[in-house]
C-alpha cells in the first residue's frame, strides 16, 4: 500500500526578483528570471533551507515499508571480497587492491617478495601496505593518487576529503606500510591544491611532476565547500624534501586560463610528454622534450608535435624517437599511428588502421615488441595480442561478452586481463609470453558473490529506433523468473555524454532489486557517448543534445511496447550528465511515461553551469550560454528552465554538499522550482542532500548502501512494488 502523501507541505524557499540577461542570435536580448540565485551561495540561509529539505525528505524515506529491508538486502549483496589485478612495481613486490566486503575503502596489499601471490579463499596473502580506512572513522578520506618512484623506494599518494576533486599529495617510504592512523612515517612534504592531475616521477626518483590550481582567492565557507571556477592550472616539479613554495613552475598558459595539462615521463625515461586540453572534447595538444637536456622551468624548449586542437592524441609508447599515438584524426573509430620525432617534419604513419565496424579503445605495449589492443564492437569488448607492426596474432577469450581491460607494462613479459558484465562478477586472467603457445592464457582469480547467484540472471542486447530513425543498442538484464507479460518493473539507467561509453557492469544492488521485485534493468547506449566513436558522441552533443533525450525516452517506449516492462513501471536513473538526462526526460516525455525518476548530482542549470568549478570545460558538449548561437539551442533544453505545467512522476534529486564537480546548487535550485511550480503535484518531488560526500569518487561502501536503500526504496514505493523474493 502506498504511504500517505500530502501535497503542498514542502519547505518554503524565498523567491528573489533576480533576472539574468542573455543574448540570442534569433531573439536579441533575453531576460531570464532566476528567483533562487541565492541558493548558489553557501551561507546560513542556504544551509537552513537545505537542512529543512533533508529533514523533510528523510521523514518521507524513513517511513517507506521496504526501505530497511532493502538496506539489509543490499548490504548482504555487496558483502563479498573484491580485488584488482596485481602489479609488479619497481621495489620488486606485487601490489593489488582488496576489500573484504564492507570496508569503507579498498585496501592496498603487497607480496612479501617478487613471487606472484597465490590467492586462496578465506585469506589474503602478503601484507597490508596502505589502508585508507585508518585515516577516518566514517570512510570519507579516499586514496586518489598512488605512484611509485623509479627506485621503488618512495610512494607519492594523494588523499581527498569528503569526495572532493581536490587532493593533497604526500610521500612515504615503501618500507613503511600505512596500517594505523598516526604512524608518523610519511615525509614532511605536503603538496596542496592538486586537481585533475597525473603524478609522474623523474628517472632519478628525486621528484615528480604534477598539476595544481592556485589557492582559492575567496576562502571557502566554514564547511569546506568552494564553487569558484577552476582556472589557471599550472604544471610544477616537486623535489623531495622541499617545501611546496619552492616547487619549480614548468608550464602554464596565462593567455588561456581554462586550459589544463597532463605530463608524463616516457617508459624509456628519455622524454617528457605534455598534454594540453581546453575542454572535455578530448582534442588536445602534444608537446615533448628531451628529458636529459631539459632544465626544469618555464624556459623548457618543447617540440610541438601536435599543436592544434583538431583531434585526440594519446601517447602509447616509443622506441627511441619513434613515438606511437592513438588518435581519431581523420578516423572517428580511432587508429594507431607512429611519428619519428627526430625528423624535420611530423609525418605520421598508420600502424593500425581504423576499423569501421569496431572502436579502437586502448593500445598498450607489452613484452617489449607486442601490443595489447582493445576494441569495442557493438558495446562488447575484444582484446587482441598484436606484433609490433599491428598484425593480430591472437584474440583473448573470444567467447566472452562484456567489459574487458588489460593491465601490463612495456618491459613485462606478462599481462592480466580483467572481465566483468551485467551478470558476471570480476574475473582476472593471466597471460605469460614465456609459456608455449596455446598455454599462455590461464584463469587467475574469480570473484565469488555470497548474496547473489549470477546464474539466476540473463542478459540480452536489443536495438530500437529513436525518434529520427537512428538504431540504438540497449542491454536488458532480467531475473530468470521475471515475467514477459508487460507487468514487470524496470530500472532504466543512462548517461549519453562526454565521449563516455556505458559498458556492461556488475552491480549487485541493481541485481538484488530486480530479484526482489522480479524486474529488469535496461541500459540504452544512447548518443553522446563513446560506444561508436566520435560521430556517435557528436550525435548527442551541442545542438544535437536533444537526441540523447529522444533516445532515452524511446528506450522506455520500446520496453513497454515489447512487454519487457509494464506501463508506468519504468523508473529512470542517471548521474551527473545522466542527472541532466533524467531531468530533461521528465520535462519532455508525455505524462505517465515514467513510474519514477532518480536524478543524481545532475547538471540542471544549463545557463550557469560554466560559471562554477570545472564547468567551463563542459561547453564542448553543452555549448556556451554566453554565445548567442549556442544560447538558442541550450535554453530550450535546460531542465531548470523548462519544467512543464503538468503532472510530474515521483521525482527525487540526489546531491552532495561537497560536490565540487557538479556543484549542489544545480539540484537546490531545481528542487525549489519543482516544489514551487508543483506544490500540489500528486506525487512527491524530493531533494536528498548527502553530507560529507562529493560527486561520487571515493564514496564509502556504507554511504553507497544507505543511498541505494533510499533511492530504490523511493522507486519501489512510488511504483507500488511488491516484495516477491524470499531466501
Amino acid at each position: 500500500m502506498p504511504i500517505r502523501w500530502t501535497p503542498g507541505s514542502y519547505p518554503k524557499a524565498r523567491r528573489s526578483d533576480h533576472v539574468d540577461t542573455y543574448q540570442s542570435a534569433t531573439r536579441g536580448t533575453v531576460r531570464v528570471p532566476d528567483p533562487y540565485n541565492w541558493l548558489e551561495e553557501h551561507n546560513t540561509e542556504t544551509d537552513e533551507w537545505t537542512s529543512e529539505q533533508e529533514r523533510y525528505t528523510r521523514a518521507f524515506l524513513d517511513q517507506i515499508p521496504d526501505r530497511d529491508r532493502l538496506e539489509q538486502a543490499f548490504r548482504a549483496s555487496v558483502d563479498y571480497a573484491k580485488f584488482g589485478a596485481p602489479t609488479l612495481h619497481d621495489d620488486g613486490r606485487w601490489y593489488w587492491s582488496y576489500n573484504s566486503g564492507l570496508q569503507h575503502q579498498h585496501v592496498v596489499y603487497r607480496s612479501q617478495d617478487d613471487t606472484l601471490p597465490v590467492f586462496k579463499d578465506g585469506s589474503e596473502p602478503g601484507e597490508i601496505f596502505f589502508d585508507p580506512n585508518v585515516l577516518s572513522d566514517d570512510g570519507t578520506v579516499a586514496l586518489t593518487h598512488f605512484e611509485f618512484s623509479k627506485s621503488g623506494k618512495l610512494l607519492a599518494y594523494g588523499l581527498s576529503q569528503s569526495g572532493s576533486d581536490e587532493s593533497t599529495l604526500y610521500i612515504r617510504p615503501t618500507d613503511a606500510p600505512l596500517n594505523k592512523r598516526d604512524d608518523n612515517q610519511k615525509l614532511p612534504d605536503e603538496i596542496k591544491h592538486v586537481k585533475f592531475s597525473s603524478v609522474s616521477w623523474t628517472p632519478d626518483s628525486q621528484g615528480f611532476f604534477y598539476q595544481r590550481f592556485p589557492a582559492a582567492q575567496d576562502q571557502p565557507s566554514t564547511n569546506g565547500i568552494n564553487t569558484g571556477a577552476d582556472e589557471n592550472a599550472m604544471v610544477y616539479y616537486h623535489k623531495i624534501g622541499t617545501d611546496q613554495s619552492d616547487d619549480i613552475l614548468v608550464h602554464k598558459d596565462k593567455d588561456h586560463p581554462t586550459w589544463m595539462f597532463g605530463i608524463t615521463v616516457t617508459e624509456d625515461e628519455k622524454y617528457l610528454v605534455l598534454y594540453t586540453s581546453r575542454d572535455t572534447s578530448r582534442k588536445n595538444l602534444i608537446w615533448i622534450t628531451d628529458l636529459k637536456k631539459a632544465k626544469f622551468g618555464e624556459s623548457i624548449l618543447w617540440q610541438k608535435l601536435f599543436d592544434s586542437f583538431d583531434a585526440e592524441y594519446t601517447y602509447v609508447t616509443n622506441d627511441g624517437p619513434i613515438f606511437y599515438f592513438q588518435t581519431n584524426e581523420g578516423a572517428s573509430q580511432r587508429k594507431l599511428i607512429s611519428v619519428d620525432v627526430s625528423a624535420d617534419a611530423v609525418s605520421p604513419s598508420i600502424v593500425i588502421p581504423e576499423r569501421k565496424d569496431a572502436l579502437l579503445c586502448d593500445v598498450t605495449r607489452v613484452n617489449k615488441d607486442h601490443f595489447v589492443v582493445q576494441y569495442k564492437r557493438n558495446v562488447k569488448d575484444e582484446i587482441y595480442i598484436c606484433d609490433n607492426n599491428g598484425r593480430e596474432l591472437e584474440r583473448l577469450y573470444s567467447d566472452f561478452v562484456g567489459t574487458m581491460s588489460a593491465h601490463c607494462r612495456d618491459t613485462h613479459s606478462w599481462l592480466f586481463v580483467t572481465m566483468s558484465g551485467f551478470n558476471t562478477p570480476g574475473t582476472i586472467a593471466y597471460y605469460d609470453f614465456k609459456r608455449p603457445e596455446g598455454q599462455r592464457l590461464t584463469p587467475f582469480r574469480q570473484t565469488k558473490v555470497k548474496g547473489l547467484n549470477p546464474d539466476d540472471f540473463e542478459t540480452r542486447q536489443v536495438w530500437y529506433p529513436s525518434k529520427d530513425g537512428t538504431q540504438i543498442p540497449m542491454f536488458i538484464v532480467r531475473h530468470k523468473s521475471t515475467p514477459f507479460d508487460g507487468t514487470a518493473p524496470c530500472l532504466q539507467y543512462g548517461y549519453g555524454g562526454f565521449n563516455i561509453s556505458i559498458d556492461p557492469f556488475f552491480s549487485p544492488m541493481f541485481l538484488t532489486f530486480i530479484q526482489i521485485y522480479r524486474g529488469v534493468i535496461a541500459v540504452p547506449n544512447i548518443r553522446g557517448g563513446n560506444e561508436f566513436g566520435e560521430d556517435w558522441h557528436l550525435g548527442g552533443s551541442l545542438k544535437n543534445k536533444k537526441n540523447c533525450f529522444d533516445d532515452f525516452i524511446g528506450a522506455t517506449e520500446y520496453l513497454v511496447k515489447n512487454k519487457y516492462a509494464g506501463a508506468g513501471k519504468v523508473a529512470i536513473n542517471g548521474g551527473s550528465n545522466g542527472g541532466l538526462l533524467v531531468a530533461a526526460c521528465v520535462n519532455r516525455a508525455p505524462e505517465g511515461t515514467f513510474g519514477a525518476a532518480v536524478a543524481e548530482v545532475g547538471v540542471l542549470d544549463l545557463l550557469k553551469f560554466h560559471k562554477f568549478t570545472i564547468g567551463k570545460a563542459w561547453t564542448s558538449d553543452y555549448g556556451n550560454p554566453d554565445d548567442p548561437n549556442d544560447f538558442d539551442f541550450i535554453y530550450p533544453i535546460s531542465p531548470l528552465h523548462n519544467i512543464p505545467d503538468r503532472v510530474l512522476p515521483p521525482f527525487i534529486l540526489l546531491t552532495a554538499d561537497h560536490d565540487d564537480r557538479v556543484v549542489p546548487l544545480h539540484s537546490f535550485k531545481h528542487a525549489a522550482q519543482l516544489q514551487h511550480m508543483h506544490s500540489n503535484n500528486p506525487y512527491p518531488l524530493l531533494l536528498r542532500v548527502d553530507k560529507k560526500s562529493g560527486h561520487g569518487a571515493g564514496k564509502s561502501v556504507e554511504k553507497r548502501i544507505q543511498e541505494a536503500a533510499d533511492k530504490w526504496g523511493f522507486v519501489a514505493q512510488s511504483m507500488e512494488l511488491v516484495w516477491k523474493h524470499e531466501k
